[in-house]
């Protein structure tokens, strides 16, 4: 029989820290870490500077003018003119305090000056003259706004990464930068054109001026503007064969009258929306102003135009009634009833299987429900232009899904976005705010191109932004 083996002692547990010693202890580790990172940020760009004054001049620091090669540099003097960099050496420097993402850093700006005594001003690659803030911060600042936080909430974002509380007009002028993005996906002509196109609008608030002028406490002049709610009309365009889907064009209008849809209608025509280019089909909610306008311009023969099946069965719905009697709850369930037997009516495949499963939900409900059966009788024949978009897809070999025909679904999830975004700003001080936040949504989503980029849609908003 083997020898027994003694059991081993029971080791103790360790002492406990308490949350209040790790919090602190974490607390003086990122304390550290933040020196070290300020100091590295610091070095970096001011080696950064140095070499861009190195590469001006063509000759280290402590070299003779002699050793500089003869060449200009890019530069002139501001007393001779002259731009000849051995004329040119390093004259000391001034201070200046850079903000970055991870942290504020104290930096010294070289100067250059010239034989003659005067002083040759410098424009950095590095950031830009009078700059206090550097790129990354802007484009963070871009970034937040386009996640739809408030002004207040993104300065307590960057106050949290880099210690430093920013003023929001500052904050609000970079997020305006991106509004010169607009004329570049609203001006040029179309690149491509898609055989399906959205239109509905989403309304905003936004302070527009009177005319009047009135005098503040201080005395000073000032316009008086009135808030009001206005459309933003929106196009969307879809290829249902591969599913694409992006924004066309939109419009801020006074409203959703003829004569707004007509602008935009003719400002997508001008830029190539065109039968001949591939438009095969239009899906829009009904509204009088936007059918008023398709007869005033002209996309080309044979062009389609759907109601939105959504839109009509909402409509039908808010005409259910009931009878006498019924409670709420009974009259939520009749409705609930309806509209699902008015749903199944376009499960057909073809034209006649849709205008069968019409007739019995007429003749089921006409004497229950007239008001719904009118509403629907009123719009249904503009409900089936999606069958003939369908047989166009395939004579050219294409099989198009009928939810990218029947109605607007797709633009009302890119409208859900805009809507949020003008929930959070509440009420839109100017037109320029607007139409930034319109881009910032756009490039978020996706949207803004028929094929979405591979970078990150801060990349695009900025490389736009360089382009512009």
């Amino acid at each position: 029989m083997g020898q027994r083996v003694p059991r081993r002692k029971r080791r103790g547990k360790p002492r406990a820290v308490s949350a209040a010693q790790r919090r602190a202890q974490q607390r003086a580790v990122q304390a550290q870490l933040q020196a070290r990172i300020t100091q590295v940020v610091q070095q970096t760009l001011q080696q950064a500077l140095a070499d861009e004054v190195t590469a001006l001049l063509g000759r280290g620091k402590y070299a003779r003018r002699a050793t500089s090669p003869p060449r200009r540099a890019g530069a002139a003097c501001s007393a001779c003119g002259q731009d000849w960099a051995p004329r040119w050496a390093r004259a000391g420097s001034y201070p200046r305090t850079l903000l970055t993402l991870a942290a504020p850093v104290a930096l010294r700006v070289p100067r250059v000056s010239c034989v003659c005594g005067g002083q040759v001003p410098l424009e950095f690659a590095t950031f830009g003259r009078y700059e206090r803030s550097w790129g990354e911060v802007q484009e963070r600042t871009r970034q937040l706004a386009g996640l739809c936080l408030a002004l207040a909430d993104i300065r307590e974002v960057l106050a949290g990464t880099s210690g430093a509380w920013l003023a929001p007009s500052t904050l609000n002028h970079w997020v305006h930068d991106a509004a010169a993005l607009a004329a570049t996906l609203r001006g040029e002509p179309f690149g491509r054109v898609p055989p399906v196109v959205l239109l509905d609008g989403v309304w905003v608030k936004l302070m527009m001026p009177t005319g009047e002028v009135y005098h503040d406490r201080q005395g000073r002049a000032r316009a008086r503007v009135r808030r009001v709610k206005l459309p933003l009309l929106v196009a969307y365009g879809v290829d249902p064969a591969t599913g694409e889907r992006w924004l066309l064009d939109w419009e801020r209008a006074p409203g959703e009258d003829e004569a707004s849809w007509r602008g935009l209608l003719e400002r997508l025509q001008a830029r190539g929306l065109h039968a001949a280019a591939g438009l095969t089909l239009f899906v829009h909610d009904g509204s009088r102003g936007l059918e008023a306008a398709f007869g005033q311009v002209d996309f080309g023969p044979h062009v389609l135009r759907q109601r939105c099946i959504f839109h009509v069965l909402r409509t039908v719905r808010e005409q259910v009634r009931g009878e006498r009697g019924m409670s709420r709850e009974q009259r939520q369930a009749r409705r609930r009833e309806v509209l699902q037997a008015a749903a199944a009516i376009w499960h057909g495949r073809d034209r006649a299987g849709v205008r069968q499963a019409y007739q019995a939900f007429c003749a089921c409900w006409r004497e229950r429900e007239p008001a719904a059966v009118a509403a629907l009788e009123r719009a249904f024949e503009a409900t089936l232009a999606y069958l003939d978009a369908r047989a166009r897809g395939r004579e050219w070999g294409q099989d198009w899904p009928v939810a990218y025909l029947r109605t607007t679904s797709a633009l009302e999830r890119l409208n859900r976005a805009f809507r949020q975004k003008a929930r959070q700003v509440g009420t839109f001080q100017a037109e320029r705010g607007l139409t930034a936040a319109v881009v910032l949504v756009l490039l978020h989503r996706d949207r803004a191109l028929p094929t979405p980029p591979t970078d990150l849609w801060t990349e695009v908003l900025e490389a736009g932004l360089l382009a512009a």
